[in-house]
């Protein structure tokens, strides 16, 4: 089973800015504007056939969308967006084997256009594949290449032009944001543990004692450990930044300068951890270390900032995997 986690505020409890206009502007669409630049990189190198300038470029989108996506709040500004996301990246949300299906379009003479009809053709996944796996001196799969590049920048676009049009409602109701942010974050800490290191190293719930490379977020390019780094670099952002005002002096202000002082300790320990760590070590020790961290990192979001701020949680069965 899947833990949805819904939070709602006490809105006579937490009545300050949950962040302000300069962070939403230097951390959630900047990040959105440097996955645009990346995938617009990617497409240009796909069409000079430069393969490994392709494959270099593809960890630096990694990079900045992972940041995007850990942060991805546009969902409760506009629910028009809550899926957004997955039709860029399909991580832990689809059964289906979309490798063997690319390799039957390629095996065809299909239009691509008809052929690549699914969002999970043209996911971050997918483009992975073909980059990764494939030659792209076949027009074919670099056509398809291609398609998959222009379908995950119009939909980086799409978010940013979102984000833009929803950031008056974000900065001004302050309750909002506060909520949002803190279930984003909360959301995020537990996918990190739970999928992208726990059902690795055979430590979550559904794999338990039952590692598997195979299972790492990224395991075709191997950048799963720079996609964990991003995703806690985008944490850093949110709760410990020294150039705006972000989500830890909003808990400072309100008393619990404690709870966020662990948090950011937690934080910064797991960042430290995966510094030091290659792909091969998800399956190790370091793997194992970095699940506890995480883990120690959500549950401080969860128990003690939650309960400190005056929110309440409810955590609720839903099915999925």
């Amino acid at each position: 089973m899947k833990k949805v986690i819904i939070l709602t505020a006490l809105l006579f409890t937490f009545c300050a800015n949950a962040v302000d206009k300069v962070f939403f502007e230097q951390v959630i669409i900047d990040n959105v504007e440097r996955s645009i630049v990346s995938i617009k990189q990617i497409n240009a190198s796909i069409k000079q056939g430069q393969s490994k300038k392709s494959q270099a470029l593809f960890a630096q989108l990694v990079r900045h969308w992972k940041k995007v996506e850990a942060t991805y709040m546009l969902g409760d500004l506009n629910e028009d967006f809550l899926d957004t996301p997955r039709y860029i990246d399909i991580f832990h949300g689809n059964n289906e084997d979309i490798k063997a299906q690319l390799d039957l379009i390629i095996s065809t003479s299909d239009d691509l256009s008809y052929a690549l009809y699914k969002h999970s053709h043209k996911t971050i996944n997918a483009l992975e594949y073909l980059l990764f796996t494939q030659d792209l001196s076949n027009a074919r799969v670099s056509a398809m290449a291609l398609i998959m590049a222009k379908s995950i920048e119009r939909y980086l676009q799409e978010i940013k032009s979102a984000y833009q049009a929803h950031q008056a409602k974000f900065v001004q109701d302050e309750q909002f944001a506060s909520a949002i942010l803190l279930n984003t974050l909360v959301s995020s800490a537990y996918a990190l543990k739970e999928w992208r290191i726990g059902d690795v190293v055979g430590l979550s719930k559904k794999y338990k004692d039952h590692a598997d490379a195979q299972r790492a977020e990224y395991a075709i390019s191997q950048n799963s450990t720079v996609a964990i780094l991003s995703i806690l670099q985008a944490h850093k952002q949110a709760i410990d930044a020294p150039n705006y005002k972000d989500f830890g002096d909003v808990a400072r202000k309100f008393g619990a300068s404690k709870e966020i002082n662990k948090t950011t300790d937690y934080l910064n320990q797991a960042i430290a951890q995966v510094e030091k760590m290659q792909e091969q070590d998800l399956l190790n020790a370091k793997g194992k270390s970095l699940y506890q961290s995480t883990d120690r990192l959500m549950n401080s979001y969860y128990l003690s900032l939650m309960n400190k701020l005056g929110f309440i949680s409810k955590v609720l069965d839903a099915d999925g995997d």
